[in-house]
Order: structure tokens, then sequence, then C-alpha cells
């Protein structure tokens, strides 16, 4: 009829025996909770291992973006220089082939005259000639 421990017996009836049954179904899924728990736990980690290692590779791509934008605009404004001497010198090659502009240069400059004229030097200009 039942099992004794010392004074205590336990008495085998249908509730007992439907409390035992209830008591082990919770034990169960008690372990069962806790496997799920661990189980799910351990996918919710390498989700977000998996997130942190996108989340790298965008914050490394980000930068290498700002850097590379940063040189873009460097070479920009370098060729909008350049552009802009290409511009002066191509005005200077076209004063050059000009035969009236190069005898205006040499006569001011290197103070070329044709034969018979007669060149006269200023007193405020020579100083500007000196340096």
């Amino acid at each position: 009829m039942a099992k004794s421990k010392g004074k205590i017996s336990k008495l085998e009836n249908e509730f007992t025996k439907k409390r035992d049954i209830e008591i082990l179904k919770n034990k169960m899924s008690l372990k069962l909770s806790h496997k799920r728990k661990r189980r799910a736990l351990e996918i919710i980690g390498g989700f977000a291992c998996v997130v942190l290692l996108f989340g790298v590779q965008i914050v490394r791509a980000k930068g290498n973006l700002t850097q590379i934008n940063s040189q873009i605009a460097k070479q920009q404004a370098n060729l909008k220089s350049e552009k802009a001497t290409k511009k002066q010198l191509s005005v200077k090659v076209k004063q050059l082939n000009n035969h009236s502009y190069v005898e205006k240069l040499i006569r001011e400059r290197y103070y070329y005259t044709k034969p018979g004229e007669t060149v006269y030097s200023f007193p405020d200009k020579a100083i500007d000639d000196l340096d």
C-alpha cells in the first residue's frame, strides 16, 4: 500500500499518482524550458556575433568612403587650379604667337630698338627696372 520512510508513509491512490505524474511533467517541461532558453541564447549570441561583424565592416567601409571623398575633393581642387594655370598659359602662348606683342615685349624688357630709334629712360621707371 504505501512506501514508508520512517514514520511517514505515502498513500498510493489515484490522486497521488496523478500528482506524481504532474510533478514529473513539470520537471520535464522545466528541463525542456532550460534547454530551449540555452538554445535560444546560443542562437541570439550567434546572430549578435554576425551583426557585430557586419557592423564593423560597415564602419570600416564608411571610414574608407570618407577618406576617399576627401581625396576626391582635394584632387578636384587640384584639377581646378591646374585648369586655371593651363588657361593662363594658353593665353600667354597665344600672345607669344602674336608678332606685335612679342615685339612690344622685347622692346620693354630688353630695350631693343629699331635702327634709327632713340630710347629715353625716365627716372621713376628706371627704379622699377633695377629690381
